[in-house]
């Protein structure tokens, strides 16, 4: 079995390597499904461990339909891993209504060249799950990290046993989502061989802050927020006036 974990910070990459896990996804912020982390975080990774790093392209929290200006990004952080030696890169980009976005999903895998290139969790967003797996195998992505489309992997294993089948080997279908000591086994009866968890735990902050900066209409992924020409005029013209 193939252990890959879900870092979000370098001491959980650390930790991840002295565990005995075979390879990381680093992010940042597990709390809204992960984004791309930073530039530092990703070469000091890269610098001070041994265990193979694929890095999270996710401009953003929310849906995966992205602007042509969040695209480019996506593209020059790719680049960016590519320098830097990371073994892969996982994303995805899907359309308004939920399908892949065939042509995009083509331009990011030849911005990743020789890295491995992993479908992310968008994929338990799509319509369709067997049109969708046809289009990525075509496409030559190596792995799929999906829950089955559903919250947790465990729920989701009628769909992920079929996808599997219909994988034929040609693509890796990795299971994630909810992968605690009591689920893991299910997942390996099931017949996989890879499989996506975080292991995380909680620890007690060194200092507690005076009032929380979590805001609760950022986090509604129904929306994308974005700082408005017409509401910067509105606060500048009232401090000028």
């Amino acid at each position: 079995m193939v252990f890959e974990i879900c870092a979000s910070s370098f001491e959980s990459a650390r930790n991840a390597q002295m565990a005995g896990a075979n390879r990381i996804e680093l992010c940042s912020e597990l709390g809204v499904g992960g984004v791309t982390p930073s530039y530092g975080l990703i070469k000091k990774v890269m610098d001070e461990l041994s265990i193979e790093n694929c890095v999270l392209i996710r401009p953003r929290s929310g849906d995966f339909t992205y602007t042509d200006e969040e695209f480019d990004v996506m593209l020059r952080d790719i680049v960016l891993c590519k320098e830097l030696g990371c073994k892969g890169v996982v994303t995805g980009v899907l359309n308004s209504d939920n399908t892949i976005d065939e042509e995009r999903t083509k331009r990011l895998m030849e911005a990743s060249g020789t890295m491995d290139f992993i479908y992310h969790r968008a994929f338990d967003c799509v319509p369709n799950p067997t049109e969708a797996i046809k289009i990525l195998k075509k496409l030559g992505v190596k792995r799929i990290l999906t829950s089955g489309g559903k919250k947790s992997a465990v729920e989701g294993l009628p769909l992920l046993k079929e996808l599997n089948t219909l994988a034929e080997g040609k693509i890796t279908i990795m299971p994630g989502g909810g992968i605690n000591p009591q689920t893991i086994l299910k997942i390996k009866e099931a017949g996989f061989n890879e499989v996506h968890f975080s292991g995380t735990i909680f620890e007690k902050s060194e200092s507690q802050l005076p009032f929380s900066f979590n805001t609760a209409s950022f986090l509604d992924e129904s929306v994308r927020p974005i700082s408005g020409i017409e509401q910067i005029k509105l606060i500048i013209n009232a401090m000028n006036s």
